[in-house]
């Protein structure tokens, strides 16, 4: 079901190519329409474990949002959690810290996300954005819909360096409420120490 005044658009996620480029199915406008609806989570908060290659232990909650009181299949709020852990590869033991994202999908597209993780991230589309090609080295960052789609980010500074301190980053901005409230991925869980 379409916002007020917007058309219906094709369920096919591919985008329509123009020349080199692709027009993506969702508007600017339409994106920051979308952002200002009042959103609520069809379900509350349940961490599922996230099958990820080698020992990255993810855990994920997906949720359809309500929007004016109907669930919304093609809009999906989505976070992911992997917690802090210890690599050892040979001789070398190496700290890795709590990596985090949140996220606001329309259909395929991530129309805005927050996340916050050691990797860096550079910025491919943009051309017009202060960001455009320059990568992200701070910890925590922001992506942000542009005319080109998806893939352009700028910092957040302070990093955001829970996971709660995300959510409330992120609720607010994507004016979204969490059915039942934030739940912590480790609530209730037994945290292994390494001595």
């Amino acid at each position: 079901m379409p916002l007020a005044g917007l058309p219906a658009r094709p369920q096919d996620p591919l985008s329509v190519s123009m020349a080199n480029k692709f027009e993506p199915l969702i508007t600017v406008d339409e994106v920051q329409e979308i952002l200002a609806e009042p959103k609520e989570t069809a379900k509350p908060i349940v961490w599922l474990p996230k099958p990820a290659a080698g020992n990255a232990q993810w855990m994920e909650f997906s949720s359809p949002c309500k929007i004016k009181g109907d669930v919304r299949e093609d809009v999906i709020f989505r976070v992911m959690y992997r917690g802090a852990r210890t690599a050892v590869h040979g001789q070398a033991t190496i700290f890795l810290t709590e990596a985090f994202c949140a996220s606001l999908f329309v259909g395929p597209h991530r129309v805005y996300g927050v996340d916050t993780d050691d990797s860096f991230h550079t910025s491919l589309v943009g051309a017009d954005r202060p960001q455009y090609r320059k990568p992200l080295a701070d910890r925590s960052h922001e992506h942000i819909w542009v005319e080109e789609g998806e893939g352009y980010a700028e910092p957040v500074v302070p990093a955001l360096d829970t996971i709660a301190t995300l959510m409330q980053y992120f609720l607010p901005r994507a004016n979204l409420t969490l059915a039942g409230g934030f739940a912590h991925p480790l609530k209730g869980r037994q945290i292994e120490l390494i001595l």
